[in-house]
């Protein structure tokens, strides 16, 4: 299938998609497989057939509450794995040895290549309630690069901790996560935020706040921006070994010596100049950061809450930039006012809506690198590495999404991006060295997840565990052909008890052509 055939599906899909005008009222059936399937698919990775058989026959209320769970569940531990989280090197900025600075920003390359990894690893084993979908989601929003300004690399313990907090906000309040992401680490060294005096307040994060992660451009004047910058003088990261951490390494904390004390109006809000004896860590970050984030939920609601809702929308429904529905994201911007901007309202809300399991919403988005690469692995059940080395970390970068390495602060574009003449080959390519992990029992064992006593019902349920969407029948007869391998429709059920390799040639086949199938890339 050539990339011009691949869009034309994608247009026919957004033709299709501009005709649904379903609301937002609640999906009042219980969850078919197709449905149950379309769900999984959009909040986790290449869902399992005993995942889809769960979750076949629950209430959409059922369904949801155990997909996004409370927020308070027990994090993945990455000491287990990470033996460097603790571990502080110099500042290779710092003036060293053309050596040492070499040396320090090697292990952290290596460090972050671990991290990622990491991440990818827990995309792929993870269980209901279903975090990582929900914290890559939040990773293309609040936007860190490993590698910026030239020049810089963020420690990837800092990385690590940042990847932490996204996960444990990623259903909590958004203006939890906004003061959160204020003082993070690793936003401070990407903003520059490590940098700011009352002298020579630094804008770049108070610009960012307002354009990309809370309200768009539009609703605040720049006299807004410069008086934010204010608020934050002063806030410093302990990034580095054999620099000042009275917090303790890797924590922020607070020079107020550096930090502008006089009042500062933001939206028309006045927050009070402070005396020096009140100059302090605690007191700066409730009454002037915790205040400032207040103002903007308190004075642009609306803008922040269809904002916000736009990003969630377009992620977990239908990317087009061109397409979205107004009316359904004014349903949930006001869902989200509502319920004093709680995340776990809007997304319950989407997810068990009728508009969200419309046929045309089923299938029209493009996958993204980690849901193709992670979802196949999940799939077939298998980790992809090559001679030993996982290869999920090297394989998303080459289709284009490495973690923690956007092209700008601005995220990823998405949509129609993912698919080009340099990333459909390779997704190929990479679905195919997946597809050859596997093993004859691996094949077998897939194949005794379904019913497979008559081949067409078994045909029917593995169709529609790769592919997102019913096909026609001619092009069922094709991958039947290939999945007999030469052998009689009679007698399939015996071979496969008989585990023949003959079977396990053909399932090879019938995956190879579902790889090369254009809505193989679609969910």
């Amino acid at each position: 299938m050539k990339r011009r055939d691949f869009l034309s599906l994608k247009l026919e899909i957004q033709k299709k998609y501009s005709d649904s005008l379903m609301s937002l009222d609640e999906y009042d059936l219980p969850l078919d497989k197709a449905k149950a399937s379309h769900l999984l698919r959009r909040v986790t990775f290449g869902a399992s057939k005993q995942l889809i058989d769960e979750f076949t026959g629950l209430s959409v209320g059922e369904a949801v509450e155990r997909i996004l769970g409370t927020g308070t569940e027990s994090l993945p531990d990455g000491y287990t794995d990470l033996d460097w989280l603790d571990t502080a090197e110099e500042n290779p900025l710092d003036g060293l040895p053309i050596q040492i600075r070499g040396a320090i920003e090697g292990r952290h390359a290596t460090r972050y290549g671990k991290l990622k990894t990491w991440w990818l690893e827990q995309m792929r084993i993870e269980e209901a309630p279903f975090m990582e979908k929900l914290t890559l989601f939040w990773s293309t929003v609040w936007c860190i690069e490993f590698a910026y300004d030239t020049l810089s690399l963020i420690p990837p313990p800092l990385l690590y901790r940042n990847n932490q907090m996204l996960r444990r906000n990623r259903i909590g309040n958004y203006r939890n996560m906004a003061f959160d992401n204020t003082l993070n680490g690793a936003m401070l060294l990407y903003q520059s935020v490590n940098f700011s005096t009352k002298e020579s307040p630094n804008e770049n994060y108070p610009r960012e706040l307002l354009e990309l992660f809370t309200m768009g451009i539009g609703n605040y004047s720049e006299g807004d921006i410069r008086e934010m910058a204010r608020v934050l003088t002063g806030f410093r990261i302990a990034a580095h070994a054999f620099t000042p951490k009275p917090n303790g390494q890797f924590e922020s904390y607070f020079l107020p010596d550096l930090h502008d004390i006089g009042a500062k109006t933001i939206f028309g809000e006045t927050i009070p100049a402070r005396a020096p004896s009140h100059n302090s860590e605690d007191l700066v970050k409730e009454e002037e950061v915790r205040r400032m984030i207040n103002i903007l939920f308190e004075q642009r609601p609306m803008p922040i809450a269809k904002f916000i809702c736009t990003k969630i929308y377009n992620y977990f429904v239908y990317s087009s930039p061109g397409d979205t529905n107004e009316q359904i994201i004014n349903e949930l911007a006001n869902t989200f006012i509502d319920n004093d901007f709680e995340l776990k309202s809007v997304f319950a809300k989407l997810f068990k809506s009728k508009h969200f399991y419309d046929e045309n919403i089923i299938g029209c988005q493009i996958k993204t690198p980690p849901e193709f690469i992670v979802g196949l692995e999940r799939q077939l059940n298998v980790s992809f590495k090559i001679s030993g080395q996982p290869m999920a970390s090297t394989a998303c970068e080459d289709i284009e999404q490495e973690l923690y390495n956007p092209p700008n602060v601005g995220s990823w574009k998405g949509y129609r991006t993912w698919i080009s003449t340099k990333t459909y080959p390779l997704r190929r390519k990479y679905a195919v060295d997946i597809l050859d992990m596997t093993n004859h029992n691996q094949l077998i064992s897939l194949i005794n997840n379904f019913n497979y006593s008559d081949v067409d019902l078994f045909l029917n349920d593995i169709l529609s565990y790769f592919l997102p969407k019913t096909i026609e029948s001619e092009r069922v007869n094709f991958f039947k052909s290939k999945l007999l391998n030469g052998i009689s429709a009679q007698n399939w059920s015996n071979e496969v008890s008989n585990s023949s390799p003959s079977v396990t040639e053909g399932m090879r086949a019938f995956i190879s052509e579902i790889i090369l199938s254009p809505d193989f890339h679609l969910i």
